[in-house]
């Protein structure tokens, strides 16, 4: 077999969620005007990422962990994700994801759809309870090291790794791959990097891509 790991951006591509920093946010009536701001402000670089996602996590010191686990939990996958991602790890793809959301879904592709690795960044808790701190294990456009850490890891080169995406954070992970797709996406400097682009919401495209590769 030519490729030998799939690594998957999360939200936006295995999730139909586009962020989980705003999925919390809007799921518990947080959307304010300083969440709109301190986002404006990191978009416009003005703050760094770490200090975007410091100001955002303090918004939800003090919450329940098990709040926020009840709000992701709900999060639906991409249509088709779990039927996907079962029949590629029996065709023996190794199946890690790298994310800048937060710790409940890529928990939960761990734990449910059993991939073989996840990270993401980290909400804090102490007690159960949200600290207000974050722990960043991954920077935005720092997805091109994650994945060279973990194409090491699993004893494999870049020209045996497929990587799905959606939006230009994915363009480093792209580009430490040998062949990239982007799924649903409307970034169009990710689009013009991508080896494959699929159009559908339906991730069979992406299987049945990656199948036929």
């Amino acid at each position: 077999m030519k490729y030998k790991l799939i690594i998957f951006d999360v939200d936006g591509t295995i999730t139909k969620h586009i962020s989980s920093w705003r999925y919390i946010h809007e799921k518990l009536d947080l959307w304010d005007v300083l969440a709109c701001k301190y986002q404006e402000q990191f978009l416009a670089g003005r703050i760094s990422y770490k200090k975007f996602c410091e100001l955002d996590a303090a918004h939800w010191k003090g919450l329940s962990e098990k709040k926020i686990k009840t709000v992701f939990n709900k999060v639906p996958y991409a249509k088709n994700v779990p039927w996907c991602i079962k029949n590629l790890k029996k065709a023996g793809f190794k199946i890690a994801a790298v994310s800048t959301g937060l710790q409940y879904i890529a928990r939960r592709c761990k734990k449910e759809l059993k991939f073989d690795y996840v990270l993401s960044n980290r909400l804090i808790v102490r007690k159960g309870v949200l600290t207000g701190g974050v722990k960043i294990n991954i920077s935005h456009g720092q997805k091109g090291t994650a994945a060279r850490q973990i194409i090491k890891q699993f004893g494999v080169t870049k020209h045996q790794v497929i990587s799905v995406g959606d939006t230009a954070g994915d363009i480093p992970l792209a580009r430490n791959s040998g062949y990239s797709i982007a799924f649903n996406s409307a970034d169009k400097e990710f689009l013009k990097i991508v080896d494959y682009q699929a159009r559908t919401k339906d991730f069979k495209e992406v299987y049945n891509k990656i199948i036929a590769l």
